[in-house]
């Protein structure tokens, strides 16, 4: 690869990742799905141990789809730089 090449591909993901950052910040903090009333005052009227199991479980929830998000990014970085070394 010419080192053209090279810069111009690294000019490229570097436009895309603040392409990705742009859009990740214009996304609001608040989803609408966290608004649901149903689930807010059910919340609301739990004792601190329930609270802290939600909690836990909340998180338990966010693992499977944060390992899927990482390996992917994982195996598509080990794609892309497959040719760096030649």
């Amino acid at each position: 690869m010419t080192r053209r090449a090279g810069l111009a591909r690294r000019s490229a993901g570097l436009v895309c990742n603040l392409a990705l950052l742009a859009l990740t910040l214009a996304v609001p903090a608040v989803a609408p799905g966290q608004g649901c009333s149903m689930c807010r005052e059910t919340a609301s009227f739990q004792k601190g141990r329930a609270i802290d199991s939600l909690k836990r479980g909340i998180v338990a929830l966010a693992i499977p789809p944060a390992g899927v998000a990482l390996g992917l990014g994982w195996i598509t970085w080990r794609r892309w730089n497959r040719f760096a070394g030649e």
